[in-house]
């Protein structure tokens, strides 16, 4: 799957970014970690006007849950504020609104026997 090598990859970059970094900087360094995702496996950017300055929120994937589901939680959104970077992460938006699932594993023989008795 395509998506464990690009999340690896941007473990591997993330700690060069710190608060305060342009957005020509932290997308020179992330966005090549993200080369190879689908389009279902990436998520759009977000861009709002708040108090007069651009707002600009970009998701770069840096998990993985195996519930065949594209959420929130697989991803690290990057707040810029005119275009520096002035958070990481999901705490200064109040928390990803959609979780991934991780499968729970039935135990087919026990299932059976419940049924034939």
């Amino acid at each position: 799957m395509q998506i464990d090598p690009c999340v690896k990859k941007y473990r591997n970059a993330a700690p060069q970014i710190s608060l305060g970094d342009s957005k020509e900087k932290v997308y020179s360094i992330l966005n090549p970690t993200q080369k190879g995702l689908s389009a279902t496996a990436q998520k759009s950017p977000d861009t709002f006007v708040k108090e007069g300055k651009v707002i600009d929120i970009i998701y770069y994937r840096t998990g993985r849950t195996p519930d065949g589901m594209t959420t929130d939680d697989e991803f690290t959104p990057y707040v810029f504020e005119d275009d520096k970077l002035i958070a990481i992460g999901w705490h200064v938006l109040g928390g990803p609104k959609t979780k991934g699932r991780i499968p729970t594993r039935i135990n087919i023989q026990q299932t059976q026997t419940q049924y034939n008795h």
